[in-house]
């Protein structure tokens, strides 16, 4: 393209030159003749001159048109891998979309699945509720259900009943019965009961005014200090009791209640010598109970494995003392079958000869013998 142009300038420039001359033989010559050949020169420069303008401009425009092409078939080319690559996007974005759909009707799904077993678990738990709350507001039923949970965390911890547990036993030769009577080693036992007072605490969770909820607290204060002067009597040394009984609460919430507002009975409970549980906390003493059983187990066996270590040095020593006599007896034993097969050998043998010297008439070689 600049080539073109350059050559366009080039004619300019010749044209003008040509013009220059022209303008000169007119001055000098004269007019009619000048003017003839001047039309004539200018006729032919210009016919040649526009000869080839015209091809120059036509040149240009096959290399622009050809330029032109091939940028028009380019800009296709990367319009066509545009429209195709969105092609290609918006049928993953598509295919997402439609998982994304699937998945919204799954989780919708299951969300009102888990919304149903909610509100049937919900009624469920009502019922229970309701069932729990007849029961606790029963003693023989709350002391039922006390003994399920507390037999539910033995079996749980490894113990056996009439092992390391008594239900409903008499403490020795006294009337009194505990609820669950934990067996230690050496004979002694741990009273357990299990009846939590609860009918005031649940007073205390459905009254509606704060003096109610005072009232009813405060009765529920003096019910714990009841039961923790009852299990003052089952601290019994003299029949075989640990110096301490147990109060069982069969719920974490109220034992973390008691322990955080009501600090004063557990004060109350450690003077009295009588240890507060939860179903956790009982737990460990449960587990405490199995690992003293075991501890007092490997301790008896430890004394019956010494024993017998000391029976086997006593056999011992006395089979020493038989086998220094057995080999004192072989040692004379063997010195006696020394002289046998020396001394009296000998003797024996030359005895033999001097009869048998005697009998072949040689008398004289039987007397130097």
């Amino acid at each position: 393209m600049i080539s073109t142009m350059n050559t366009f300038f080039l004619i300019l420039i010749l044209l003008f030159l040509l013009l220059g001359f022209y303008f000169l033989l007119q001055h000098f010559s004269s007019p009619t003749k000048l003017e003839s050949q001047t039309k004539q020169i200018v006729n032919q420069v210009f016919g040649e001159l526009s000869q080839k303008l015209l091809q120059q401009t036509q040149q240009v425009l096959s290399q622009d048109k050809e330029a032109i092409y091939k940028d028009n078939l380019h800009q296709k080319e990367v319009i066509s891998r545009l429209v195709q690559d969105l092609r290609q996007e918006l049928k993953e974005h598509k295919h997402q979309l439609q998982s994304l759909e699937k998945d919204r009707i799954k989780q919708f799904a299951e969300l009102s699945r888990s919304l149903q077993e909610h509100r049937q678990i919900t009624s469920e738990l009502k019922t229970s509720t309701a069932a729990l709350a007849n029961v606790l507001s029963n003693n023989q039923q709350r002391g039922q259900w006390g003994e399920r949970i507390i037999e539910d965390i033995l079996t749980s911890a490894g113990l056996i009943e009439h092992i390391h547990y008594e239900k409903q036993k008499t403490l020795g030769k006294t009337s009194i019965k505990p609820d669950i009577t934990l067996i230690l080693p050496d004979k002694k036992t741990v009273a357990v009961d299990v009846k939590f007072p609860y009918s005031e605490i649940q007073k205390v969770a459905v009254a509606t005014t704060q003096s109610q909820k005072t009232e009813h607290l405060k009765r529920f204060k003096q019910d714990v200090k009841s039961k923790l002067n009852q299990l003052t009597k089952y601290i019994l040394p003299q029949e075989g009791t640990v110096d301490y009984s147990i109060m069982f609460v069969p719920n974490e919430m109220l034992f973390s209640y008691i322990n955080q507002q009501l600090p004063e009975i557990i004060d109350e409970a450690m003077a009295k010598k009588v240890m507060i549980t939860s179903p956790f906390t009982f737990l460990i003493v449960a587990r405490t109970v199995v690992e003293a059983h075991r501890n007092f187990q490997v301790e008896t066996n430890l004394r019956n494995i010494i024993g017998y270590i000391d029976d086997f040095i006593e056999e011992w020593k006395r089979f020493s003392q038989e086998f220094d006599k057995f080999d004192l007896y072989l040692t004379k034993l063997r010195d006696n079958f020394d002289k046998l097969t020396t001394t009296r050998y000998k003797q024996m043998n030359l005895r033999i000869r001097r009869i048998q010297q005697y009998r072949q008439g040689d008398t004289l070689a039987a007397e130097n013998d």
